[in-house]
């Protein structure tokens, strides 16, 4: 809290008004980076990684993005290679800086993007103009602006010193954008669902912490000179409790009666809320629950995981790496051969015996050959050109050449030429 801050709430306090950091006013909400939510929760960035399926959907997506290799490939025209010996290649596969690898670099800008709506990096070059390092920026000290002429620029204030960085000196990657110059906070824009993630929170723990729910309850007691209330504690704890009590055989004394209390119904319906926050947080990050460890509605997903993994990729990774993919394209690349590219070949390996069948299919019918196969593969073509040859199945013939009389028992007879050749 800087010193004008500190005025601030040294008069207020002073004035009489109570200030509370659990449930802080509107002005010291705001003024601490924050706003306060319907259930009485601050919700910001930092106060949302509280909640478990927040932690989760964010770490889920961050890991994922680090995790897969980013290759940088020349275009061989047909098939491609590794581009090692480019400087970029080793900046976005290995280190980005010299204070992260690639792994921490991209997953602290997967965080800042879910979490504050962009992650950013400032570009260095060298004195040819080259990119040599990306650092990474926090995004809530960078404000993207227009100037007098509507371009776009991005002031960053740190450290008190406040810059002006052009679109070419920075990489920007949006959670999402309602317009052009701005992007959302999805904790910002779902701080409702939020807050009430953090109120069932505050509310479950003070409730087990402080509430009354025994297990179990003995009525008709009577209390004599050498029997107690404690005694009769410590005889049922010593006997019943605990692996080594259970299923004992309980013995009561004439007119003592045990009843076993279950979950309350109030404590069923906060249950019932919990799982209901997670899966309106999940939604928001478009996660699957099984992936989150939240598998009670998870009994849709047909065969499994492998299912499921297609699905994570194809409709939360993908626009990821896709957005990625462009923004390295447009602003570190300067060669019309080089492109970059994510390898999601570990998370769909479950599917790759049904890749293959479907290529054996296409390469026997004869409308599939082996380069093609390769380059749907991501591999390189066949040495020679050998992975140009279609195939004919045998027992396929041209059913025109039956109009023209052929008889496919004469013997020695050639066969008409295919259609098309």
């Amino acid at each position: 809290m800087g010193f004008l801050s500190s005025m601030i709430f040294e008069k207020r306090a002073t004035a009489g008004e109570v200030v509370s950091m659990r449930n802080p006013p509107e002005w010291l909400a705001s003024m601490i980076g924050g706003q306060m939510t319907n259930a009485g929760t601050l919700v910001n960035e930092e106060t949302a990684l509280g909640v478990a399926a927040v932690y989760a959907c964010i770490r889920l997506i961050a890991w994922t993005t680090a995790s897969l290799p980013l290759i940088v490939y020349e275009d061989l025209n047909p098939g491609k290679r590794r581009a090692k010996e480019k400087n970029i290649y080793s900046i976005l596969h290995d280190s980005p800086n010299p204070e992260q690898t690639s792994f921490e670099w991209r997953s602290l800008t997967s965080v800042h993007q879910n979490l504050w709506g962009a992650g950013i990096s400032e570009i260095e070059y060298d004195a040819k103009g080259y990119p040599i390092a990306l650092w990474p920026l926090p995004p809530w000290r960078v404000a993207p602006k227009r100037t007098i002429n509507r371009n776009l620029v991005y002031e960053v204030s740190v450290d008190g010193i406040t810059r002006t960085l052009w679109p070419n000196q920075v990489v920007v990657f949006p959670s999402l954008q309602t317009t052009a110059d701005d992007w959302k906070s999805p904790i910002r824009v779902h701080r409702e669902t939020v807050g009430y993630a953090m109120a069932l929170r505050e509310f479950g723990s003070k409730t087990f912490g402080a509430g009354t729910n025994p297990a179990g309850i003995l009525s008709g007691l009577k209390f004599g000179k050498e029997t107690t209330e404690q005694s009769v504690k410590e005889k049922f704890r010593d006997q019943y409790s605990g692996l080594g009590g259970s299923h004992r055989l309980m013995l009561l004394e004439e007119g003592t009666k045990f009843e076993r209390v279950g979950l309350p119904p109030e404590d069923a319906q906060y249950l019932e809320s919990n799982a209901f926050s997670v899966r309106e947080i999940a939604r928001i990050y478009n996660c699957p629950l099984p992936l989150i460890q939240e598998t009670e509605k998870s009994t849709s997903w047909g065969s499994g995981m492998e299912e499921m993994n297609s699905w994570f990729v194809t409709y939360t990774m993908l626009p990821y790496f896709v957005q990625w993919e462009q923004q390295f394209k447009k602003k570190l690349i300067f060669s019309d051969k080089l492109f970059v590219k994510f390898s999601v070949d570990a998370l769909l390996r479950g599917k790759m015996l049904e890749r293959y069948q479907a290529y054996a299919i296409g390469r026997q019918w004869g409308w599939l050959n082996p380069d093609g196969i390769c380059e749907l593969e991501d591999m390189n073509p066949l040495p020679d050109k050998q992975g140009q040859i279609y195939l004919d199945p045998l027992n396929m013939v041209n059913a025109l050449a039956y109009v023209n009389g052929y008889n496919p028992a004469a013997k020695g007879e050639p066969a008409p030429a295919k259609e098309g050749k």
